[in-house]
């Protein structure tokens, strides 16, 4: 699995390429189904489909990532959020 901190499972690399998928997609079932598993919440889903319709309305008032990464970082953008 190649990631420092994260042991393979014993016999995984000894799978053919469509076995290992196979477990993956296996694992990735069990996951899923966990009980404590949450789900978006319709609120953030409502948020998103709001700022979706307001982009495509006005697409040219749209900041870059990097703007918006700068404008997190600086303490007073925390400080009008309440943390």
């Amino acid at each position: 699995m190649g990631q420092p901190g994260i042991p393979e499972p014993p016999g995984f690399s000894d799978l053919t390429k469509e076995e290992q998928i196979r477990y993956l997609e296996a694992l990735w079932d069990r996951i899923a189904d966990q009980p404590g598993e949450l789900p978006v919440p319709e609120s953030h889903l409502a948020l998103a489909e709001e700022r979706l319709d307001a982009h495509r309305r006005r697409p040219d008032r749209a900041a870059s990532a990097l703007d918006i990464v700068d404008r997190l970082a600086k303490p007073a953008a925390w400080q009008r959020r309440g943390r």
